[in-house]
């Protein structure tokens, strides 16, 4: 007995929450992966936004929703994770569901699948990072508001539009500003009444006052967030429009392309496929695309994102989450378009005219999906060279871009570009700091002896070894000067003073690349051993009784 609409629905939503679990689970991260990350897990006990924990602009649903789920848990990584697998649960449910508003379950089947199994997708999904909101709610928004397109008069998807602006904002606060467009056009689209607009208007303003009241009240009261807000700068640290050089901005720009290129292969794959097979339909297909609303609007979703990463900022590979969703539903469609367009050339060919169309389709859609579903998985999980620990670790992996676009022989730039839709990503974050945990641990049975300077990459230390001393060191290496900030029990100062003394009965731990150029100027003013076993970990305990040292224009003295 065939099964009803409805049960194939909730069998399909339980298979692809499966899926999800199934492909996120065994992967997952097991200790803090990132320093935002690190920031994340403190702001769930210290709230400061003055400690950098979190970060501006405070992200405050990110944190209240670490703490919902800390009543349940123990594991404060444990906690972000899930939140990264619920939400990337709710972006596959959400883009299945707007494929098949858009264009039938087929295709919404078509569109989770392959949101499901995108690498860049399926990494952010392992770690405790905050970039699964950008792939939610713009999931969100595609379902909304394709909804919308689908029944102009129902309200409740106009209120609920404006109240998902603002929980999108409180997650992440830029995206009021990349989101908003989308919303405008699509009530204009749909001739909404100037009241339905002012009615979501209210519900806007409601709750993000609400959320707006605990992150003021957090954050010391109104004032004190607005002094906060006040030295926010960091956006202006790159583009040409606030001054900076027109290299700069460029490697910039060479940076989103590059990360949107890598993250983006799969649905490229699609595209090129059906170019080269049916280059004149494909052609004409998205020409047709070009001037209808739903194409527009999801459209929208993806483009001022990707104009304010391309001309203001940009740093992060799971930044792109809030433009892949987009393109994740417009290959989707051109995939079942390329089902139907070699169905039509089967029964062309055939003398058979009782030949059914519809298994031809789901034949042809199952084989192409099963290609691209190979080539996410080769981006996945493959060794490739440029991901080895070696490279990850590198003192400049992190600023390959600043360096220079080109491919370096150590394969940073490559590293920068895969190592975030690639499971080695995971484990060696996770290898490199269980590691030097482990080893900070047998150099001392009392944290409190130790004081760490340690570089930008292992800022983990202030959370996993909160009763040491810990000097977070971040060298701009085209700078004279260190930004130096002291943490000891989860609590951060910004060091002013251009002498640091260190008590004689510590042991101090340099956490150092040999391959930066501090370690040469500092090795040679003190005696250093290396005190961890793996070429890729160089960790050194500094062995000199008494010390005086310079690097850059910051003097260590031990005496």
């Amino acid at each position: 007995m065939p099964l009803g609409e409805k049960k194939v629905r909730r069998l399909t939503g339980l298979l692809l929450i499966a899926g999800v679990l199934i492909t996120r689970l065994p992967f997952i991260s097991r200790i803090l992966f990132e320093f935002d990350s690190i920031d994340f897990a403190v702001g769930t006990f210290r709230f400061s936004l003055e400690q950098v924990t979190p970060h501006f602009p405070g992200y405050i649903l990110h944190i209240l929703f670490a703490k919902f789920l800390l009543l349940f848990l123990s594991n404060i990584n444990l906690a972000f994770v899930w939140i990264s697998i619920l939400l990337s649960i709710g972006s596959v449910l959400l883009i299945w569901r707007a494929g098949a508003k858009l264009r039938g379950e087929r295709v919404g089947v078509i569109a989770a699948v392959l949101w499901l199994f995108t690498p860049i997708f399926w990494f952010y999904g392992e770690v405790a990072t905050a970039y699964l909101y950008e792939a939610f709610f713009a999931s969100v928004f595609l379902y909304l508001g394709i909804s919308l397109l689908r029944d102009r008069e129902n309200k409740w998807l106009v209120y609920l539009l404006f109240i998902a602006l603002s929980l999108a904002t409180g997650a992440r606060q830029s995206s009021i500003l990349f989101f908003s467009p989308c919303i405008i056009y699509i009530l204009w689209k749909t001739r909404q009444p100037l009241k339905i607009w002012a009615l979501g208007f209210i519900l806007f303003v409601v709750a993000t006052l609400l959320w707006l009241a605990i992150l003021f009240g957090f954050s010391g009261g109104i004032n004190a967030y607005l002094a906060q807000a006040s030295h926010e700068t960091v956006y202006r640290s790159q583009s040409i429009l606030f001054g900076n050089s027109f290299s700069s901005h460029f490697k910039v720009v060479i940076k989103v392309l590059s990360e949107l290129l890598i993250s983006a292969l799969p649905f490229l794959f699609i595209l090129l496929s059906s170019i080269l097979i049916y280059s004149k339909r494909t052609i004409k297909f998205l020409q047709a695309q070009l001037s209808k609303p739903t194409f527009i609007f999801t459209t929208l979703i993806a483009l001022p994102p990707f104009l304010f990463y391309i001309g203001i900022y940009f740093m992060k590979a799971g930044y792109l989450l809030n433009i892949l969703p987009s393109i994740a539903l417009i290959s989707a469609v051109l995939l079942d378009q390329m089902a139907i367009w070699r169905a039509e050339k089967i029964k062309r060919a055939s003398d058979n005219k009782l030949l059914l169309t519809r298994p031809i389709i789901t034949f042809g859609t199952i084989r192409n999906l099963l290609l691209v579903l190979l080539c996410d998985g080769i981006i996945f999980f493959t060794p490739f060279p440029w991901t080895y620990l070696e490279n990850y670790n590198n003192e400049f992996t992190r600023d390959s871009y600043n360096a220079g676009i080109s491919v370096s022989s150590n394969g940073s730039l490559l590293n920068r570009l895969f190592s975030f839709c690639n499971i080695t990503g995971v484990s060696n974050i996770d290898k490199l700091h269980k590691e030097t945990l482990s080893i900070l641990q047998h150099e001392s049975a009392h944290p409190e002896e130790l004081v760490l300077l340690d570089t930008w990459w292992h800022r983990w230390g202030y959370f996993y070894l909160p009763q040491s001393t810990e000097y977070d060191i971040r060298d701009f290496l085209s700078s004279d000067s260190l930004w130096i900030g002291r943490s000891q029990n989860f609590v951060r100062k910004v060091i002013e003073e251009r002498t640091i003394q260190i008590p004689k009965d510590k042991k101090v731990i340099l956490l150092l690349r040999e391959d930066h150029p501090a370690y040469s100027e500092i090795s040679t003013q003190v005696h250093l051993q290396k005190i961890s076993k793996e070429k890729y970990l160089e960790i050194y305990r500094i062995t000199d009784e008494h010390f005086s040292f310079h690097w850059k224009d910051i003097q260590f003295i031990k005496e």
